[in-house]
Formats: C-alpha cells, structure tokens, sequence
C-alpha cells in the first residue's frame, strides 16, 4: 500500500506554512496611550509587548501549522492504494472527441446539444490529459491534433457546423485510430457525439481496433424523428407545335410523421417562381408531385423544388440543372443498299431523352473537320471509314474526344476497302444457322460499356445471331465481348481521348433477333454516350463525389454554391473539384462571366433524411473482436474509479473545522489571553 495524491500540485500549498511562523515572530503590539491623571491605583504587570525575536506560543503555532497542512492535504486529494495502480491511474490520458457533422446533425436543437456535450467532456479532463477533435461527415477531418489546450479545442469545434454531407461512422473512427497510434503510453479514449444515425454504420465491419481502447457514446439525437424532404427530381422535354415546353415532376417523402401533413411545394426556374402545388404526404410514405408545363428556357437552366421547413431544413430543397438543348448528334454513314436495315437502330436512339439522340445521316465525303466539330458519333454501317483527307480529318478529330462506332457485317467481311481506323479486320463470315444461332458467351462486366448489365447479365446471352463476321482483332485493342465460339463481339481501340468501336453482333433483324430483345435499346444507348465520352445526363449528383471537368476546358474556373471561386489545378487524369456543398456549381473558362459552360447540380444523399437511429451498443458489433474496443481491461483502476473509492479528504475537512475551533479557544488562553483581558478591565476602569 502507498500514498498517492489525484491532485498533487496542491502539495506547492505547503509552502504556506512560514506564514504562522512569520507571523509570531513579527508580530507586534500596538500600544494605544491612555490620559490618566495618576498611575499609582494602576497594578504593574511584567507584560513585554514590545518586539519578540522567539517564539513564545508554540500550541498555538503548531495548531496553526497543522490546520494549513491538513487543509492542504484534502485538496490535493489523498489516496491509498498499490502504488503501481496509483501511478497509473494519474497517468495522462489521450482523448478523442469525434463529432458528427453531417447533414441530420443540422436538426433543430440537435448541434446546440452536441456542443454542450463536447463542453461536458472537456470540462472533465486534467490539465495533463491531451485531446484531440475529429469531425467528421461522409469523411473524417483531424481539426485538431492532440493538445493540452482544451479550450483552443472548443474554440474549433464551435467554427465549425453541420453540412450537406452524408454520415460515416467508420471514415471517423479510423480517424481516431491513427491518432491512438501516435498517443504513446498515454490511456487512450474515444469518445462519438453524433445523433446515431443508421444510415452511418456501413462499413464498420472488420473495421480494427486497438485493444483495451475506452470507447463510449454520447447520443444528441432527438426523441421527434419526424421530417418530411424533397426525395427527387424529373425533368421532361416537349414539343407542342412551335413551343418547347418543360415538365417537372417531383417526390416528397415523409418519415414518422404523427400525422398527415400539407405541404405547399414550389417549383424555381433560373430565380423565377414556375410552379406551386399543395400537397398533403401521409405518415410515413412518398407522393408525386406534377407541376405545370412551362416554356422551356433557353441555354443552361438551374431549378430547385423546395416545400414549407420543418425542423430538418436542409433537405427541404432539391436542386436540378440541364441544358435546355442537349442533343447529341449522331452521323450515320450508311451504304446505298442498306437503307432499311438501320430502322430499329435508329428507332432506338429517336426514344432517348438524357440526352436527345438526333440522327443524321450522312455521306463518307461530307465529313470533314467542319462538320465534325458538331457531331458527338459517327457510325459506319457497315462500311469502313474513310481513307486520305477524310480519314485524316476524321483521326485527328477522334483524337480530341470523338467517338466513331462501326457496325461490321457481311459487306466488310466481303472485302470491302479496310481504312488504317478500324480497330479489327473482318475475314468472312460465321454460319449459326445449322445450332440455332449463336449467343454472347463472355463479356467484360467491369467495363462502363455494359455497366446497365452488372445486374442482368443473363439479358445479354438471351439474343440469337445467325450470322455475323469473324473478326481478328487488331494489336493494342482490347475485346469487351465475345461470342460463345470465342470469336470476338466487340472490340475497342483508343486514339488519343477518343474511342474506336467495332461491334460484329448483328444490329438488324436480318441475321439475329437481337432487335427485338430486351437489352438492344439499353445496349445501343450505352453504346453511344461511351464511344462520344458523353454519359447521360444526369440531373444531380451527390456531395462527398468528385466532378471531373471537361478536357475542353483551357482555365477551368468554377463558382460555387456560395459565390466562391475556384480554379482547380490540372493533372495527367484533368482537373476535378470536390463537391462538398449543395447548390449549383457553375462552369467558366478563364473569366466568371456571362454564360457558364455547364451547371451542375448538387443534393445531400437522401438516406440524410432518414433520421433512424442505431443503439449505441450495437455500433462496435462489426469490429473484429480479436481487437475490439473495451470500456476499461486494464488492471489498473480509472481515474474515476479512483476518486470514488477515496474518502480520506472529506475527514481532512472536518478534522481542519475542528483544529480552527481549538485554535480560538487556545488563542484566548495564556498569557495573550490574560493580557487581553486586563487590557478591557482597564478600559471599564477609565470609562467616566
């Protein structure tokens, strides 16, 4: 058993002991002369009360001493316990403080409560204990390394606020790790104030943990998980006569709602009121909602749909941007005894809508370089591309981004002229007649190409193909597709940031009956957006994603949401900008003026609006359990247990009461007692 101290700087306190002792012997009487007309009724007392250089009162000194130390003591917390256990239970801890920020923290009431919970925790460290603060969203940021200084730690958490952004308990807590790892023997802590959203826990599973860690939770959520939000957005273009006009159509969701709620919902055009609709969502539950037809503006268009707030105001607006005219124009070279069988291809491109698919087609010598620069795609039917000028102009333009597809059968197979574009040669043709036609065997499921088919391969080997050509692919390509015989379907060759498709299945209905399968339209559309590096339009995309800026662009400039600038650098994969807020980006080249280039549309992910939550206890079952987080495995008592356990300065103060009690009574004893009252006997004497 040893004596620690939990507090042990107030042991500096007994340096106040010289006081007493000082004050004995520096202390001296003052005389106060008194008019009496004659000393000889006066008794003579052997009083000395000038100065002393000796201590003539040691009780009262040494009581006086020990009340000091014993005062002393109690503050700085005695205890008695193994000595190792002490010396470890004073030793400094390091704490991180992880708080959530993400867009449901921004719930009326829940931010103001998770600052207080940070105040709280911080007011219960030590001077020596360190803290560190890691906020976090759908990615965790170290706001503050570990320090000593606990308020500077208050004062970075109280700049920062809740945002757009989605929850990620797993992205904080690997935060907290890598700061444990650099804590060195200090007792390591992680404490999470967040509002526990379920959304938050993916993850975490197999997510490890350094062992013996003191993990708690602090739950700020509020017990009212009602809200109602804007889920999303459509946006339908058409024609009525010599008008174009736009049709918007909306979702509204309501999550445990204690009641039906009418909504009044707005529609907003370029900073214009297009459109108003009241609505009354149930419970819980979503509800279309369908504004007016309106004339389609012109160039880039911005909207949002926002409804009455609640107390989640930041998903009650949703933002949308689109281009007023998106078509992407697509060049068909076909031959003159082919005219009928691009009928269901070009059927299939005429019902896209994101974007509109315009088809046009054209002879091998109108494409030149003039004419390029308006076309997305160029498909040859059949045929291959051009040689000497034209095959030049055309090169040079795939080179800066286009996309040529050529749709190989029986004419190229027959020997028709080869050009130095084609990124495979045709040698004949393949007979499936005799096994009921042939299918797709093997198919690059990973590529952006059949990316709509991750879920439903099977819709690819349903077609049949009777016929197609045998083609060798050229060196430097590479084969996304093959048939089942092995022989290549697909090939695709770069050139430059260009793409060079061949596609040997048969797009008619001729030689397969692939047109009329399930996976033609979605397999030609995708077909086209990937061989013109255009993907569909998308109305929206989500914050914590990246926007990769067109290669175009010479001095990309962007203006965000809250009218910043920023000029990102470009790099060998071209520049990006992080989308961390919500609103509308809005693309320059060089100056920010005028029209931009493109808008972009960004929305907080909707899962934000969900506001169930997980039990604290359940949070921590994805981690490994070889290294999972404990409250407390070491031998060693807490400092809480510690000071819980010990009494002692409790009876310090009492016995210090007592002391100072003895100490008036034995101050009015002895000789400076006497004197004190003979000084008041002689008082009353002189009273007239």
């Amino acid at each position: 058993m040893g004596l620690g101290f939990l507090v042990p700087a107030f042991l500096v306190g007994l340096a106040a002991l010289a006081v007493p002792v000082i004050l004995h012997l520096r202390h001296r009487d003052t005389e106060r002369p008194q008019k009496f007309p004659s000393l000889m009724f006066l008794e003579l007392l052997p009083i000395r009360t000038s100065e002393r250089r000796r201590v003539t009162d040691w009780p009262l000194l040494l009581l006086r001493a020990l009340a000091l130390s014993l005062l002393v003591l109690a503050f700085a917390r005695p205890v008695f316990s193994r000595s190792a256990a002490v010396e470890r239970a004073a030793r400094s801890r390091a704490v991180v403080v992880m708080v959530d920020r993400s867009m449901s923290m921004g719930l009326q009431g829940v931010w103001a409560a998770a600052l207080d919970s940070a105040r709280g925790v911080m007011s219960h460290l030590y001077a020596n204990d360190r803290v560190a603060l890691v906020l976090f969203d759908d990615q965790a940021e170290v706001a503050q390394q570990f320090t000593r200084d606990h308020a500077g730690a208050l004062a970075v958490l109280a700049r920062s606020a809740p945002g757009p952004r989605g929850t990620h308990f797993a992205a904080a807590l690997r935060a907290a790790r890598q700061l444990i790892n650099r804590a060195g023997d200090a007792k390591s802590e992680v404490v999470l104030i967040s509002d526990m959203q379920r959304a938050g826990v993916g993850g975490i599973a197999g997510l490890d943990l350094p062992a013996g860690l003191s993990f708690r939770s602090i739950d700020v959520g509020s017990r009212d998980r009602a809200n109602t939000a804007v889920l999303s957005a459509e946006v339908h273009r058409a024609a009525d006569g010599q008008r174009r006009e736009l049709t918007v159509k909306a979702r509204v969701i309501a999550r445990q709602l204690k009641e039906p709620r009418r909504v009044h919902v707005r529609l907003t055009l370029n900073g214009r009121l297009s459109g108003e609709q009241d609505v009354t969502v149930p419970t819980t539950g979503d509800v279309p909602v369908s504004f007016a037809p309106v004339l389609l503006p012109a160039g880039q268009v911005r909207g949002s749909i926002s409804l009455d707030h609640d107390r989640l105001v930041a998903d009650d607006s949703f933002h949308f941007a689109f281009t007023a005219d998106d078509a992407a124009r697509i060049a068909i070279v076909v031959p003159d005894d082919a005219i009928g069988e691009t009928v269901f291809f070009e059927h299939a491109l005429a019902v896209s809508r994101a974007p509109i698919m315009r088809v046009e087609r054209v002879r091998v010598g109108a494409l030149d370089a003039r004419m390029l620069e308006k076309t997305a795609l160029v498909l040859f039917w059949d045929t291959a591309p051009p040689a000497g000028a034209g095959g030049a102009a055309l090169d040079a333009w795939v080179a800066h981004g286009g996309g040529v597809v050529v749709a190989a059968g029986r004419r190229l197979s027959a020997g028709a002229r080869s050009s130095p574009l084609l990124a495979a040669s045709a040698t004949g043709n393949v007979d499936r007649l005799a096994d009921r036609g042939g299918s797709i065997g093997d198919v690059r499921l990973d590529h952006p190409l059949f990316s709509v088919f991750r879920d439903a391969p099977a819709a690819l080997s349903a077609a049949r193909f009777l016929q197609y050509p045998h083609l060798d692919a050229a060196p430097g390509t590479d084969v996304l597709a093959r048939f089942d015989d092995g022989l290549p379907a697909v090939v695709e060759r770069r050139n430059g940031s260009g793409h060079i498709m061949v596609v040997s299945l048969p797009l008619d209905s001729r030689n397969g009956d692939f047109p009329v399968q399930p996976a033609y339209l979605p397999f030609l559309q995708r077909l086209v957006l990937y061989a013109s590096g255009r993907d569909a339009t998308r109305l929206w995309r989500l914050t914590g994603t990246d926007w990769l800026l067109p290669s175009g662009v010479r001095e990309p400039a962007v203006l965000t949401p809250d009218g910043s600038i920023m000029r990102p650098a470009r790099d060998t994969a071209g520049a990006a900008v992080a989308l961390r807020e919500a609103g509308v980006y809005a693309l320059y080249d060089g100056r920010v003026q005028g029209e931009p280039l493109a808008l972009l549309a960004v929305n907080a992910p909707p899962n934000e609006s969900d506001l169930a939550q997980v039990d604290s206890r359940e949070l921590l079952l994805g981690v490994r359990p070889s290294a999972a987080a404990t409250e407390a495995t070491s031998d060693a008592p807490t400092r809480e247990e510690v000071e819980s356990r010990q009494r002692m300065w409790r009876v310090l103060l009492v016995v210090v009461a007592v002391l100072l009690v003895l100490e008036s009574f034995v101050a009015n004893r002895g000789w400076r007692g006497t004197a004190n009252r003979l000084a008041g006997a002689n008082s009353d004497r002189g009273a007239p």
